[in-house]
């Protein structure tokens, strides 16, 4: 029984050690990240964008979609801005992947293997986009929410801790000066394991958030998110959270590879299908100000 207790408290004292040096681990990435201006980074991403407008007259509340870490799968991200467009907004497509030189076997080793483009990295390119759409004046300003799937989702989560007062997106040696506020998260079985600032940073702001899990999830943990996102539930974060049991990761990917196609559950995902346009409709009258 002694042997336990000592074997424990070894084990617990490692917890602690490794708690603390994770954030320096992560400070040190940021460190050595190349780096560019921001406006580098719009240069960048800009081009590989896809803007998709719902009808009617603009300005038009907008979804930035951030695809996972495999890279952009243009049917896949097109099923969802449908949905965006069918609720009134506009949806803004971006490619973190294409523009880097990436193709998707080669994202998949080298982004989906943690060894480029972790999510505080890609947290630029969502500061980049961020800005994109405040530019355009077919968008709506005071209507932005980030859609984020797996890597995406993990990269949107960077993002919402990071602040204009030093804490921003690594690779990037400036941002703007002023942050532009965010009306509403959607987070799609996201990755919050190691390496993610949300485990030891607050978000910035709370937006209200719609979380959809995979219960039974062979490429992320779960369990982390659904205990991060619960206990951000009882301190009082407006956060959503719909859990699938007994379903896997891209659960909501018809179009994913003949090998992965018994990840796919129609039940699941027209029940998610449901969540994310109530959640845009919920969110649409947002920041406008009164007629």
């Amino acid at each position: 029984m002694k042997r336990w207790a000592i074997i424990g408290s070894i084990i617990a004292a490692a917890l602690v050690v490794f708690w603390r040096i994770e954030p320096l681990y992560l400070s040190l990435y940021s460190a050595a990240t190349p780096a560019a201006s921001f406006d580098d980074r719009v240069a960048l991403i800009e081009p590989a964008m896809e803007l998709r407008l719902p009808d009617g007259a603009g300005p038009f509340p907008v979804v930035i979609q951030f695809h996972g870490c495999a890279g952009i799968r243009p049917p896949f991200q097109a099923q969802w801005a449908d949905i965006a467009n069918d609720a009134g907004f506009a949806a803004l497509i971006v490619d973190s992947v294409g523009p880097r030189g990436m193709s998707r076997p080669e994202a998949v080793e080298a982004v989906c293997g943690g060894k480029r483009l972790v999510g505080q990295e890609r947290a630029g390119d969502i500061m980049a986009a961020v800005e994109i759409a405040v530019r355009n004046p077919e968008l709506d300003p005071t209507q932005i929410i980030l859609a984020g799937w797996s890597h995406g989702a993990w990269s949107v989560m960077d993002y919402l801790t990071m602040d204009q007062r030093g804490k921003g997106p690594a690779g990037l040696t400036n941002w703007p000066a002023t942050s532009h506020k965010i009306s509403g998260a959607i987070l799609v079985y996201p990755y919050c394991g190691l390496g993610t600032l949300s485990r030891f940073r607050q978000w910035r702001e709370a937006p209200p958030t719609l979380a959809l899990i995979a219960g039974e999830d062979s490429m992320v943990d779960a369990e982390e998110c659904i205990t991060y996102f619960e206990t951000e539930k009882r301190d009082g974060r407006p956060i959503d959270i719909t859990i699938y049991p007994e379903t896997e990761h891209a659960f909501d990917d018809p179009f994913i590879e003949p090998d992965w196609q018994h990840w796919h559950s129609p039940e699941a995902f027209v029940d998610a299908k449901t969540r994310y346009a109530n959640f845009l409709k919920s969110r649409k009258s947002f920041g406008r100000p009164a007629n």
